[in-house]
């Protein structure tokens, strides 16, 4: 299946979930669809249509079993629930993510003050390594594992999938790309 396709599915299992979240720090696009669609399917963008397959299945098993990974998710970035794996990729992952958050907001700091999560200690799920984290934990292994290898290669290739992914969201928003929409949000105050 094409990787649009299982991006659109995805999305929709996701939404479904989505809107059921009761959290601590409710999250504003949980009232708007567009602005979930457009956040999440830039950072699908970055993914292997095998990764998106993985996943796919999963968020379909989770359905089947009336389980949502969304909920986990949010009740991981509250700390109501132990933490749902204790794989070493999830580490690994965060680190590298971290390097890239880094990078992003030197090279883009407007943009990652109004897009991304803080790099700075919060105590709760406003942290970017706190809501990867929880995020990553409701990962299947077979998930987790691939996901673990598509930042490693990119990583090893010198790529920032974080800048990648806010290069789509802007896109979708109007810009022509980063630098233009850093401009604009600069000229704005």
């Amino acid at each position: 299946m094409r990787s649009d396709l299982l991006i659109n599915k995805i999305l929709n299992l996701e939404w479904e979930m989505f809107v059921r979240v009761k959290s601590a720090h409710p999250a504003a696009c949980q009232s708007t669809p567009d602005k979930f669609r457009a956040i999440r399917s830039s950072v699908f963008m970055m993914w292997t249509a095998e990764m998106l397959a993985a996943y796919l299945e999963q968020l379909e098993n989770a359905k089947v079993q009336g389980r949502n990974l969304l909920t986990e998710k949010y009740a991981r970035m509250d700390n109501l629930i132990p933490p749902l794996t204790n794989s070493p990729y999830v580490d690994e992952i965060i680190e590298i993510n971290e390097i890239w958050q880094r990078e992003l907001k030197e090279k883009y700091p407007i943009l990652y003050n109004r897009c991304c999560r803080t790099m700075e200690a919060t105590g709760d799920g406003q942290n970017f390594s706190v809501y990867l984290r929880s995020e990553l934990e409701t990962y299947g292994d077979s998930t987790l594992g691939l996901y673990y290898w598509n930042v490693k290669n990119a990583y090893n290739k010198k790529e920032n999938l974080s800048i990648e992914a806010l290069k789509h969201l802007v896109q979708k928003g109007g810009y022509r790309n980063l630098e233009h929409a850093e401009s604009c949000l600069s000229e704005e105050g």
